[in-house]
């Protein structure tokens, strides 16, 4: 079984020149973390999971689809 995941991260105030390196960054970071364990679709040839970075001067978020509930044991 899979969800959705949002990961919020509150931050002191961030220069708007670097937001969407950094939030991309963020969401990669993340996302990568995930795929690593097994944890998101894209290991999967029938679905895969997509990864919507969003980057506001106090806030980094990430949106990934398609993320299992429980790792394999």
């Amino acid at each position: 079984m899979s969800n959705n995941l949002l990961v919020e991260l509150f931050v002191e105030e961030l220069p708007p020149k670097v937001l969407k390196k950094l939030g991309d960054a963020f969401a990669g970071t993340i996302f990568e973390s995930l795929k690593a364990q097994e944890l998101t679709a894209s290991h999967s040839a029938s679905s895969h999971s997509a990864v919507t970075a969003y980057a506001s001067p106090r806030r980094l978020a990430v949106h990934i689809t398609n993320v299992a509930t429980q790792a394999d044991d």
